[in-house]
């Protein structure tokens, strides 16, 4: 499945009101931790096509990163029936998000 750039334009109708699981992965160009994760995520939305994945550009979507992302980037987010849960972020900021820790996420919550 690809990922789909969203904003607050589009965000309520493709995430929020979506039949399917959403993926919301917040992030910016500028970030060291997001260039890595990102070619995680792209094979992770290759192997889950029953949950939709997209991504928030946070330098170009200031409203949508104040009430998901204040904290910085990345940020994942799970969305289920409208629901949002952070992804935790792992422990060690120097590793960051992994594949093992984002397919043990989807494991949990199916």
């Amino acid at each position: 499945m690809s990922i789909s750039k969203i904003d607050f334009a589009n965000f309520h109708d493709e995430v929020i009101s979506s039949e399917k699981n959403c993926v919301v992965y917040f992030r910016n160009e500028g970030c060291h931790l997001c260039a890595n994760l990102s070619p995680i995520y792209d094979k992770l939305a290759s192997l889950y096509d029953n949950i939709k994945f997209f991504y928030v550009d946070t330098a170009e979507d200031e409203l949508l990163t104040s009430v998901y992302s204040d904290d910085g980037v990345p940020t994942i987010y799970f969305f289920s029936s409208g629901k949002a849960t952070e992804i935790p972020y792992p422990g060690n900021e120097f590793s960051g998000y992994s594949e093992e820790s984002m397919v043990d996420f989807f494991k949990a919550h199916p």
